[in-house]
């Protein structure tokens, strides 16, 4: 890989690490604030479209990777996600759920699954469960995740899913398996399927280790 990515990768890393805190403290709002552009840098290689909002969709929901690097840093820093492959598992994973970020909600088919959210696009019972960890409680399905999202909760969703939802072989197979270790990530922990093409689930995940100076 090039020195200019791995130096951005350190960066991002290094942003992560310096910030260890408590896994059962409430999850940073996003804030507009000022951060790396080479860590933005790593965000748009992965999610290509995430430099604007114009023409979204839901631009309510939208947000750029100028403005989602700082939360998803902080996330990782909760959550001490903070291998390459571990980060790129969840980036590409976020990434290719939200579209680039574009969405935080489930909308398709129309009118969407009510309560199904988060940058990760979480079901219901997994965001109500992630929002008691944030001190969030709703019994409406669909109040509880705006509640979570009003909460900051949207960027953690992921690492919180991952570091309690994946088994110790999972998340070894992500850190040391290579694709193999991201597939079965997919398949066994995540608990979905695998596609084909130029936006597929792959494809983001190889955009992500790349961007990370992960050798592919």
């Amino acid at each position: 890989m090039k020195t200019t990515t791995l130096t951005t990768a350190a960066l991002l890393l290094a942003t992560a690490t310096a910030r260890p805190s408590s896994s059962s403290s409430p999850a940073p709002a996003p804030q507009k604030r000022a951060t790396d552009p080479h860590s933005v840098e790593i965000l748009t290689k992965i999610a290509p479209t995430s430099t604007t909002c114009d023409g979204a969709k839901y631009a309510d929901e939208c947000i750029t990777a100028a403005d989602a690097t700082q939360p998803l840093i902080d996330s990782f820093a909760k959550y001490k996600v903070a291998t390459p492959p571990e980060q790129a598992a969840l980036l590409s994973w976020m990434a290719y759920e939200s579209a680039d970020f574009k969405y935080v909600k489930n909308h398709f088919p129309d009118p969407g699954r009510p309560g199904q959210g988060t940058r990760a696009m979480m079901m219901p019972d997994f965001v109500k469960e992630y929002g008691a960890t944030l001190n969030v409680n709703n019994a409406d399905l669909a109040g509880m995740l705006d509640d979570v999202i009003k909460a900051g909760g949207e960027w953690g969703a992921a690492s919180w899913y991952y570091t309690s939802k994946c088994s110790d072989e999972i998340k070894e197979g992500v850190k040391t398996g290579g694709k193999d270790g991201w597939k079965k990530f997919i398949t066994d922990c995540v608990e979905t399927t695998l596609d084909e093409g130029e936006n597929s689930r792959e494809a983001y995940w190889t955009r992500a280790s790349e961007a990370l100076g992960i050798k592919v």
